[in-house]
C-alpha cells in the first residue's frame, strides 16, 4: 500500500464516492408507503378485536379511583358549609384534609348533617314528583336569601354537589 503514490489514490477515493446510485422512482416510494399504512390500520384492527379494551389504537380510557366511603371517612374533619351572603349554615361535610384546600365538591353520602334540611326537602320533591331533573343537573339554594350554590351531578358515579365558586364559605365550626 505504501508503493501507491497520492495521486492514484484520490482517483480511486473519487471514483468509489461517485458512483451513481439507484433511487426508486416516486410513485414506488408512495406504493411502499400506502403498504405500511395499510398494515398498521390491520395491526391496530386486529388489536382491537384481541383486546378491546386497549387505549393503544383508538379512545383513551382514565381509570381513576373512586372516592373512599365508610369508617375512613368517619376520621375525616367536619367542616360546616355556609352560605357567603347570609352566612346561614346549609349543612356540616366530612372533608378529607379540612379547611386547608378549597371546597369544589360535596359526595351527598358524606353530608354528616343538614343543617337547613336541604336534603329532606329534596326527598319530598323527588317522592311528591317534583320537577324533573335538568340536563346541567338540579339546583341547589340556600333557603334564607335563596342564592344558588350548588348543582346535582354524578361524580365517580356517586350522587354531589358541584358548588358555584364564591357562593359557600367553609369553616371548622
Amino acid at each position: 500500500f505504501a508503493s501507491v503514490s497520492s495521486s492514484s489514490f484520490s482517483t480511486i477515493a473519487i471514483a468509489a464516492f461517485t458512483t451513481p446510485t439507484t433511487i426508486p422512482p416516486l410513485h414506488a416510494l408512495q406504493q411502499r408507503q400506502q403498504q405500511y399504512e395499510k398494515s398498521i390500520q390491520q395491526s391496530n384492527k386486529q388489536h382491537m378485536l384481541l383486546n378491546p379494551y386497549s387505549t393503544s389504537a383508538c379512545a383513551t380510557m382514565m381509570m381513576m379511583a373512586s372516592p373512599k366511603r365508610g369508617k375512613v371517612v368517619d376520621s375525616y374533619q367536619t367542616v360546616s358549609v355556609n352560605c357567603s351572603k347570609c352566612r346561614t349554615r346549609l349543612f356540616r361535610y366530612k372533608k378529607k384534609n379540612g379547611t386547608k384546600s378549597n371546597l369544589v365538591k360535596c359526595y351527598v353520602e358524606r353530608i354528616s348533617e343538614d343543617s337547613a334540611n336541604l336534603l329532606s326537602k329534596r326527598e319530598e320533591m323527588k317522592k311528591s314528583g317534583g320537577k324533573e331533573e335538568e340536563e346541567g343537573g338540579e339546583e341547589w339554594h340556600c333557603p334564607n336569601c335563596q342564592t344558588k350554590f350548588a348543582r346535582s351531578s354524578l361524580i365517580h358515579g356517586r350522587p354531589a354537589l358541584k358548588l358555584v365558586g364564591g357562593k359557600v364559605q367553609m369553616t371548622k365550626k
